[in-house]
């Protein structure tokens, strides 16, 4: 089949308008297949689509254009067939949440592609609660101002506020030139905030003309006060003062309880203002407490209580220590109590007709027969010699103590007993109404100590651990301690030795014996960690010929060994002379004066002199059939080269081990004289000539 013919389209458009590089005509070309047999072709004409003017799409929001952080914008392209925005979108809709210009390409249904404009996209931020800062007093006298700001915040609008009523909304700074407490709020897109601090300015005038009040009266007893007083301003200090010294008090009252004339400063910005008067106080003085006497009687009894040293008359009977008014009737220096059934406390004072003394306590004290009582013991009652028990009955006033060991009389006068003595131990009260006994007893067992043990010290050379050993008791009445004051002993130590834990010096460790309970004093055991000594040799390792003698040293101790002895003309001596025949390590064993030993070894190298033959018949006879080196075999680094007259290398070898047998390449070589090298590292080298006879 041929292809149709393409169409004149040329013909419609002038042909000067378009470049030979660029098609702006869209060919298709569409050929169909004839049906099976078909005698002819049809021609088609192509079809031609031209997008000389697409649609320009547009973009549509479903909110602001500006967005809160954290929020969102859907952003939708006008219809057609394909998207492609700028972020790499391809849907007909996306959402945006950052800032940023976006810009889409549609596509329509004839393939013609359309560009839209740039659309902006802004994120506002949240605003930050501000804190408003100045640096300006914030109290002036007279007048004066306060500049005040907050930190700038992007897009953010102003408003500052004084006693919460808007004053200014133009700038994030603000200067107040009135009292008033300031305040300011941020705005913007996404909301508002408040400030995160407030600022009170005042503007203070001069204070005026003042004196010092005073509520109540200036003359009183002493012991008593009375309030002082002055106006109350805001922002201000305050400053009393008596008898012109400055004195205790930064409030605008102050209560006065000594004798003085008070006055007062008030501090503001416009200065120091001191009262115009002060205040006289004058204190009375006390009339000195009576002397009194106690009263004692048994039960139902009424009491004679006595006072002295005021006049008749001016004695005041209480039966409270304050408040409360006295006794009616009861002036004089003695009262009688109506009956009592228990002992009760009266106060009696002194009156001069202005002040009454201080109120002393005086006791009518009712005594009863005492009730049986029982004894309590605090503690075991089986201890050891040296320890104690303490016995005690309730304690009542006005009874008498007496303890009874074994029935007779032991202690008086306290109803407790520290007991320290075995017994039989009971109590007697008594006083004026009569005496009863204990309705218990308790006995008492005091166990005589062991005698302490003795201790042997122990020792470790260097940090270990040390043995420490004690005789005089038995196995479990052993108690070992880590210092004296220890409360408790060592776990698990009760025989009569003990291991101590790894030391790194010497401590004393401690033990007793316990027995029946008893425990004795605690005795003192060394445990010594002894230094070890530092053995010393050469420090270099010696290198001498075979037969001969070099001098060992040692040092670092009192007594010296060496070893092994052969070769040593003294084995201890810290300097013995060494003749070794072969290489040697000794080893040196040094003890300080505690026995404590260290050890140390040095090598003597015996070097072993080469014996170089310089003939050999390698002929089978079984006789200097190879080439044999005596003493090559101490020196496994050497080199081993022999040359020919003409210098050519004929054999090589290191580690030598006398097995040549004046061969080259696996044939023999002839009868001549040949030259030799032997290379000793660190010794130096060895040449000369080796002749091969038959």
């Amino acid at each position: 089949m041929k292809a149709s013919p393409l169409p004149d389209v040329n013909r419609s458009f002038r042909r000067d308008l378009f470049l030979p590089a660029t098609l702006l005509l869209i060919l298709c070309f569409c050929i169909f297949s004839a049906q099976a047999g078909a005698a002819e072709e049809i021609p088609r004409t192509a079809e031609v689509v031209i997008c000389s003017t697409a649609v320009k799409p547009t973009i549509t929001l479903n909110g602001p254009a500006t967005i809160c952080a954290g929020g969102s914008v859907l952003l939708t392209a006008s219809s057609g067939k394909s998207y492609k925005w700028n972020n790499g979108a391809t849907s007909q809709s996306i959402t945006v949440t950052q800032s940023g210009e976006y810009v889409v390409e549609v596509t329509d249904e004839n393939g013609c592609v359309g560009k839209s404009d740039t659309l902006v996209v802004e994120v506002a931020g949240r605003l930050e609660r501000p804190k408003i800062e100045f640096t300006d007093p914030l109290v002036v006298c007279g007048k004066g101002s306060l500049k005040m700001s907050v930190p700038l915040q992007e897009g953010a609008s102003y408003v500052w506020k004084k006693d919460g009523v808007p004053v200014s909304d133009k700038s994030n700074e603000y200067t107040a030139t009135e009292t008033g407490v300031y305040t300011v709020e941020l705005s913007n897109f996404c909301g508002y905030v408040k400030s995160a601090n407030k600022v009170e300015f005042e503007i203070q005038k001069p204070i005026p003309a003042f004196d010092v009040e005073a509520a109540g009266k200036l003359v009183f007893c002493k012991g008593g006060s009375v309030k002082l007083s002055v106006p109350e301003y805001k922002n201000v200090t305050y400053a009393w003062f008596r008898d012109g010294k400055k004195i205790s008090g930064s409030n605008q009252e102050l209560v006065a309880e000594e004798a003085g004339t008070y006055t007062a400063e008030i501090t503001s910005a416009c200065g120091t203002f001191r009262s115009s008067k002060g205040q006289q106080v004058e204190l009375l003085a006390l009339p000195e407490p009576p002397k009194v006497e106690e009263a004692v009687g048994c039960t139902k009894s009424s009491l004679t209580l006595k006072a002295s040293g005021g006049r008749p008359g001016m004695y005041r009977w209480y039966t409270a220590a304050k408040g409360g008014v006295a006794i009616a009737g009861a002036h004089e220096a003695s009262f009688t109590t109506p009956m009592l059934s228990t002992t009760t406390t009266y106060f009696v004072a002194i009156t001069n007709g202005q002040c009454e003394s201080e109120r002393v306590p005086v006791e009518a004290i009712i005594n009863t027969k005492p009730d049986v009582t029982a004894i309590e013991a605090k503690g075991p009652l089986e201890f050891c010699e040296g320890g104690s028990v303490e016995l005690s009955a309730a304690a009542y006033k006005g009874f008498n103590y007496t303890w009874l060991r074994d029935g007779k009389e032991y202690a008086s006068g306290s109803n407790a007993l520290h007991v320290t003595e075995s017994g039989v131990y009971t109590l007697k009260l008594h006083n004026e109404c009569g005496a009863t006994l204990s309705s218990n007893s308790i006995k008492v067992k005091v166990w005589p100590a062991p005698d302490a043990p003795v201790a042997t010290d122990g020792s470790s050379c260097g940090p270990g651990k040390v043995t420490l050993s004690a005789t005089g008791g038995t196995a479990g009445e052993y108690r070992w301690y880590k210092d004296a004051a220890s409360a408790t002993p060592i776990a698990n130590a009760t025989s009569a030795t003990f291991e101590t834990p790894e030391l790194k010096d010497s401590r004393t460790y401690y033990v007793t014996l316990v027995r029946n309970g008893c425990e004795t004093e605690r005795v003192p055991v060394q445990a010594y960690v002894y230094p070890v000594p530092m053995a010393v040799a050469n420090v270099e390792d010696y290198e001498i010929d075979a037969g001969e003698s070099t001098s060992l040293v040692g040092s670092g101790g009192v007594s010296f060994s060496w070893s092994p002895s052969a070769g040593l003309d003294d084995p201890n001596s810290a300097n013995p002379v060494a003749t070794p025949v072969q290489t040697t390590r000794y080893t040196l064993t040094v003890r300080n004066e505690e026995g404590c030993e260290d050890t140390v070894s040095v090598v003597v190298n015996v070097r072993q002199l080469l014996e170089i033959p310089n003939a050999f018949s390698p002929n089978g006879d079984g006789i200097n059939d190879t080439w044999e080196i005596k003493n090559i075999e101490y020196f496994p680094d050497a080199k081993l080269e022999v040359y020919n007259r003409w210098g050519s290398l004929i054999f090589e070898q290191i580690n030598y081990r006398s097995d040549w047998g004046g061969t080259y390449r696996g044939a023999a070589l002839p009868v001549s004289t040949y030259f030799y090298v032997i290379t000793v590292p660190g010794k130096g080298k060895f040449t000369g000539y080796l002749n091969i006879v038959n």
